[in-house]
């Protein structure tokens, strides 16, 4: 009776609403697999790129070779391309000032270009990124920073020839000046003079003028024997790479110690050194992918189950007239088939076309500039394989117990359609009467509904508990990314002053204050302390993580050491206000109580795992009392001398480099006044040794500021100010801002495929409840009851279903969450909590769209006449 299957398709037909729901279930769950995939292969590909840009293409590199040591690398089997350098020396840029010594407590005599000599192979291996020119090709031709072309007496252009002292450092012992600092020593051996040709520009990641040793490049002479070698590798295969480079060092006799690994891009390669970061990525992609697969077999699951509720009567009839049960299981199974055949296709475009959306958003952005330039979408097949395979076996899955549930229908039960309906047990809901004098007649009918038939209840709930914990987990998930740091929240500005600049620091703050491409100037004012604090103020999985922070007291008071109190300056106070998660940001208030803004979350060092967590270590609160002692004032001989502050409001996380404190203590921000009066004293010798402030300034930029006008006046700044440097942030700045968006497009826009997902699966449900109970509802208004409270009744129901998916759906969506946590923390440690908002967000979200579900089929039910829905079937 092959015949008997056609039936599907006239099925299908007929409950269009239905079979799209279906559909769209197996097109999000497929386009979501596929979607992780692609992206997985297409951020990969584009990672490497970036760390061959930024590292190199080579995958290890030997020091130390002598020319027969090169020759038996070069003819090495393991070996498929060696590219050969040497060091040629150190060259004087310029003498180094007496401030830029004291300031690095580094006697070194000069600026140095240390030259290295490159063959061509080795040329295309390095990253040596130019700005300007080209690479050398011959030994007296050389390219360099081009930030240092300004050191040398004068400014150096391309094409100039530049005779440069060439020699090697000596670097000698540490030595203890009068003060009590110590020094490093170094000297200069003189070997020679070279004259090079200045043919490129070299682009540095970031220009750090601060940097005393700078990098150079020349062509390799062939025809010298002599010196010290360095060869850079590839390996014809990267499997396996640390085991077969170890070989190749120990046939040519090298030690551990003579070469080293390109370790970010093997990483990338999946050949990273810590098997725990491979296992825990693979382990997170497993549990994400199984999750999502447990969704799409709640969606789909639910959608044949209800299908094979609706059909009860028909399965009957064919039973009746000779179809076996094995038929009726086929004509399931040739539906999930039929669906599977449209909607599998389907998701795997969309996933791909999903992320070729996101590409499009990010050049958009113009992020040009960083990883995402390289990335160009892959299609793989190994993607489009697993997601097929596995969005098969979601339906074969969701489909087989509804079609063995079919295949049981008996003739006789189907006819009287009791397959969804059973008559109450007497006793199992007579206790309603509390239920029906706070809710009414509706609220004990819709109380006496859930507990009538087991089966429905419990796919109910179950659909919404399924809902609930997805939404949980993957939010949290996407809380997670942010604590790990895979989003970047911390901002450096355009440019970040330092140096020796405190008794400039007003004139040079205002001066950039009056520049137009600036928008906001940053001035740190800074001191190291010692605050002591309440024990009940401490988090216990502090004092159990690092108990040895907080062994001492005074006066009941926990000591706490390495504080650190900033100010940003008064007019920048405001943009902390989207930081603070108690209390108030007053500065004349601030000024008035001694007032202060505290970090409660810090850095502490696990000594288990011997790495830094980040947590909620203080629970201080507003109105709290915080004894602050700098370590400035301390007086040989006397005791510290505390200056009480009042915590005035709780930040959620600092600002600039300063989010949090990494030494287990605590980060305190405060107005210019009350740090001034914290550092007073009327001991004079102590106010001499303090007069001077440590201050850096950090520089944010207008959207469309003339970066070069700023740069010229930093130029400037510096050659006239001794000790004063600058870094310059503005590309890796612009970098961050948009890497936020992006991870943040990707991190929630997973989240609202799920929360897509959860709310198909609890409209599918809850509709189809009601569509199931035509008869039943159309009975209830034949009997008086209004379509008033028809809706109050079904509305109480969903409120009911809500009440017991919050509690289950609240409690397995918290177990996982804390299971993805454990994974999470594998690769980078931080603090878990329960995440309540997401917990509130899910359950209130899941019984709105329980609500609301039952709109359409209700109105539906109201738009026919009694009689008919009475007489119809289901």
């Amino acid at each position: 009776m092959q015949s008997y299957k056609e039936i599907t398709y006239r099925y299908l037909k007929g409950q269009k609403n239905r079979t799209l729901l279906t559909i769209l279930g197996i097109i999000l769950s497929v386009a979501l697999i596929s979607a992780i995939g692609t992206i997985i292969v297409s951020v990969r590909g584009a990672l490497i790129a970036d760390a061959i840009r930024e590292n190199g293409s080579y995958h290890a590199k030997f020091n130390e070779m002598n020319r027969d040591s090169i020759n038996k690398l070069m003819n090495h089997v393991g070996v498929s391309e060696a590219g050969i350098g040497k060091f040629e020396g150190s060259a004087i840029v310029q003498e180094t000032t007496q401030g830029e010594r004291e300031e690095y407590r580094w006697d070194i005599p000069y600026r140095y270009i240390e030259i290295e000599g490159l063959e061509d192979k080795a040329l295309e291996m390095l990253p040596l990124n130019i700005d300007e020119g080209r690479l050398p090709k011959t030994p007296d031709e050389i390219a360099i920073e081009h930030w240092v072309a300004n050191y040398f007496y004068k400014e150096v252009q391309l094409g100039d020839k530049i005779k440069l002292t060439v020699g090697n450092r000596v670097i000698g012992n540490d030595e203890e000046t009068s003060d009590g600092n110590i020094i490093r020593k170094e000297t200069f051996e003189k070997t020679g003079e070279k004259e090079y040709t200045v043919v490129g520009f070299i682009k540095p990641q970031y220009i750090w003028k601060g940097n005393l040793v700078t990098k150079g490049v020349v062509g390799l002479d062939n025809k010298t024997e002599e010196g010290s070698y360095s060869a850079y590798i590839k390996l014809p295969n990267v499997k396996d790479a640390y085991e077969k480079v170890t070989s190749i060092a120990k046939d040519l006799g090298k030690t551990e110690n003579d070469f080293e690994y390109n370790y970010r891009v093997l990483r990338l390669y999946a050949e990273s050194m810590s098997e725990t970061f491979d296992k825990s990525m693979v382990i997170l992609l497993l549990f994400v992918v199984g999750l999502i697969i447990v969704s799409t077999i709640a969606v789909i699951y639910n959608a044949f189950n209800i299908s094979v509720l609706e059909r009860i009567t028909q399965f009957g009839l064919l039973r009746s007239v000779g179809a076996t049960p094995r038929q009726i299981k086929g004509i399931v199974l040739k539906e999930a088939m039929i669906l599977s055949i449209i909607g599998i296709p389907i998701g795997l475009f969309s996933g791909v076309f999903a992320m070729r959306v996101v590409l499009y958003i990010i050049n958009l952005l113009k992020a040009d500039i960083l990883v995402f330039s390289d990335m160009k979408i892959t299609i793989s097949e190994i993607v489009f394989l697993i997601s097929t395979v596995i969005g098969l076996v979601t339906v074969f899955l969701s489909a087989i117990g509804p079609a063995i549930k079919a295949g049981k229908v008996s003739p006789v039960e189907a006819v009287r359609n009791t397959g969804s309906i059973r008559k109450e047990k007497v006793g199992k809901t007579k206790n309603t009467i509390f239920i029906r004098k706070i809710l009414g007649v509706e609220g004990e009918i819709a109380y006496k509904n859930l507990r009538r038939n087991r089966k429905r209840f419990i796919i109910t709930v179950f659909s919404m508990v399924i809902s609930i914990s997805l939404f949980i987990t993957f939010s949290s998930f996407s809380n997670f990314m942010f604590k790990m740091g895979v989003v970047e929240s911390s901002n450096m500005g355009n440019f970040s002053i330092y140096g020796d600049i405190d008794d400039n620091a007003e004139k040079i703050y205002r001066e950039l204050k009056d520049i137009e491409d600036i928008k906001r100037v940053y001035k740190v004012t800074f001191n190291n302390g010692e605050v002591l604090i309440k024990e009940n103020r401490i988090s216990k999985d502090m004092i159990k993580m690092a108990p040895m922070l907080f062994e001492n007291k005074k006066d009941d008071l926990i000591e706490i050491n390495n504080a650190q109190i900033f100010t940003i300056g008064d007019e920048n106070l405001e943009v902390l206000k989207g930081l603070l998660k108690e209390g108030t940001l007053d500065i004349d208030k601030l000024n008035k109580e001694n007032g202060v803004l505290v970090i409660n979350s810090t850095y502490a060092h696990n000594q288990k795992t011997k790495r830094n967590s980040l947590m909620e270590g203080y629970k201080l609160k507003v109105g709290d009392k915080l004894p602050y002692a700098s370590y400035d004032l301390d007086k040989e001989g006397a005791d510290r001398v505390y200056k009480e502050l009042t915590v005035a409001g709780v930040l959620e996380k600092g600002i600039l480099d300063m989010e949090y404190n990494l030494n287990g203590s605590i980060n305190i921000i405060t107005t210019e006044e009350v740090l001034n009066n914290l550092l007073m004293t009327n001991d004079e010798e102590i106010d001499d040794s303090i007069s001077r402030y440590r201050t850096n300034m950090y520089i944010d930029m207008t959207e469309d500021g003339d970066i070069e006008n700023i740069r010229s006046y930093l130029d400037k700044l510096e050659e006239r100010t001794p000790g004063f440097h600058y870094i310059d942030y503005a590309e890796s700045a612009k970098e961050n801002k948009i890497v936020n968006i992006i991870v943040s497009i990707f991190l929630y826009g997973f989240v609202a495929i799920i929360t897509l997902i959860s709310s198909i699966n609890i409209i599918n449900t809850i509709s189809t409840n009601i569509i199931l109970r035509t008869k039943e509802i159309a009975m209830i208004k034949a009997i008086g009851m209004t379509q008033s409270g028809i809706k109050r009744m079904v509305a109480f129901e969903s409120l009911f279903y809500g009440i017991y998916a919050t509690i289950f759906g609240g409690t397995i969506g918290t177990v996982l969450s804390y299971i993805l946590f454990n994974i999470l923390m594998r690769i980078r440690e931080f603090q878990w909590m329960i995440p309540w908002k997401n917990i509130f967000i899910a359950c209130i979200g899941a019984v709105i769209i329980a609500l609301l579900s039952g709109a359409y089929p209700l109105k539906r039910i109201n738009d026919k006449i009694i009689v008919e829905s009475i007489k119809a079937e289901n």
